[in-house]
């Protein structure tokens, strides 16, 4: 585990609905029993008290915050205008023939079902595969998800068909997260860059020049 990115079980929170109470409930359900103290799980560090705090804290700040950004996309066209929600949807540890988790990632995908239409998909190597159609604009996602252990489950929206115009500004790299990855292995850290909260709000929400 690289330094800076915390082994927590996000098994939970592919569940709905997404609530503070609903989030807190998976921090106590994970570390109820470890609050002591930092200790081992087999070969994987887990966080200690003030650690799994802050988690906590920040997800639940994070998660409230995606939710209010899906409102805004859709109030001045639809997230599928938004290159920078594209990316973060759509990654997917496969990829990089690596074991992890986005919280960014799960949150934005949760909180994206009001604003999509599903039908059952195509992928049998994925524990669920459908096809997400956007309400407003009818572009078309892949969606899979896949519970690669007790610590690992990932879901993901990759474009299929886009439909509308871009407004969002154009993706950055290295991709910047506040909450950031879990799991068992990682990318590059020079994939990716943790940023402060205000800096990733501003990230998704900016447009292109003249929008």
């Amino acid at each position: 585990m690289q330094p800076g990115w915390t082994l927590v079980n996000p098994a939970q929170q592919q569940a709905l609905p997404v609530s503070s109470h609903f989030i807190m409930n998976i921090f106590q359900k994970l570390f109820g029993r470890k609050r002591k103290g930092a200790s081992t799980n087999g070969n994987h560090s887990t966080a200690s008290p003030d650690t799994i705090k802050t988690i906590e804290d920040n997800t639940e700040k994070l998660w409230k915050f995606i939710e209010e950004t899906m409102v805004y996309y859709n109030s001045i066209s639809c997230q599928c205008a938004f290159p920078r929600y594209r990316q973060i949807v759509s990654l997917d540890c496969v990829d990089y023939k690596k074991s992890f988790y986005s919280s960014e990632t799960q949150g934005f995908i949760q909180h994206s079902r009001p604003y999509f239409n599903m039908i059952e998909g195509d992928n049998k190597q994925e524990d669920n595969s459908q096809f997400w159609t956007c309400k407003k604009c009818g572009s078309v996602y892949d969606y899979a998800y896949s519970g690669f252990s007790i610590y690992v489950n990932r879901g993901y929206l990759k474009i299929k068909e886009h439909k509308i115009l871009d407004i969002g500004a154009e993706p950055l790299n290295p991709t910047p997260f506040f909450v950031g990855l879990f799991g068992h292995s990682y990318p590059d850290r020079a994939l990716f860059k943790q940023v402060d909260f205000d800096t990733f709000s501003s990230y998704v929400r900016q447009t292109k020049n003249g929008y």
